[in-house]
């Protein structure tokens, strides 16, 4: 009698099941103390940032540095606009424990002048702005006369910025994730539990505000080890 032929989806079920059973086992092998002091932090996070961002909208502070994306775009003169800090959960040895804590904030200030490109340069433009965040519309530069060679692209005024926070219940750790924090380029930070204190979450404030660095200085950077 022939063998029936293998089913794909069976497979993949099978291999999904497989992992997440993997998953299940591991998250019951976590000790509790390293969820519950990770969760601890996290909570602590949330609070701070839950009332900085109200302030810090309340005071609009000047932010004390450039944004630059050579050759395409510079930020200056910019100034805090509005903020929020979010969270999700999930479920962990029969707790609601934090899956992330988030912050958004938005920085506002002088519109940049339009970009002026070669067409044939334009997607490579765009692609540097899309993996900056940066809002931007873009439309043939009429000015020219004869062919439409030139791309004018109008970036937004304002910079969206986040700062996450993700738990590693299996490195008792937490890992840090800065975009447009100082930089375009993301950051990725390992964080001790113990060393997020409220002292390193005054130097990142510092750091968004362009004060200071000094957070950078507090963990290695993810996968380099402490």
């Amino acid at each position: 009698m022939a063998k029936s032929p293998k089913s794909h989806l069976l497979e993949e079920l099978r291999a999904q099941a497989e992992s997440v059973s993997a998953k299940r086992v591991q998250q019951q092998e976590l000790s509790r103390e390293v969820v519950e002091r990770v969760d601890r932090r996290l909570h602590a996070v949330f609070q701070y940032f839950d009332e900085a961002c109200k302030l810090l909208q309340i005071i609009a502070p000047a932010i004390e540095r450039e944004f630059t994306l050579p050759q395409i775009i510079c930020y200056t003169g910019m100034t805090f606009d509005r903020g929020m800090v979010m969270f999700r959960k999930q479920r962990m040895q029969q707790h609601d424990v934090f899956a992330h804590v988030v912050i958004y904030y938005t920085l506002t200030g002088p519109p940049p002048p339009p970009i002026r490109v070669a067409m044939r340069r334009s997607p490579e433009v765009e692609r540097a702005l899309v993996a900056a965040n940066i809002e931007f519309t873009s439309e043939t530069d009429s000015t020219v006369r004869g062919a439409a060679t030139n791309a004018a692209i109008h970036v937004a005024a304002g910079l969206r910025c986040e700062v996450r926070f993700d738990p590693d219940f299996v490195n008792d750790s937490i890992i840090v994730t800065l975009r447009n924090v100082d930089r375009f380029e993301p950051v990725i930070l390992d964080f001790a539990p113990v060393a997020l204190d409220t002292e390193a979450l005054d130097d990142l404030v510092n750091l968004m505000l362009g004060k200071s660095s000094q957070f950078l200085l507090r963990a290695p950077l993810r996968g380099f080890g402490r």
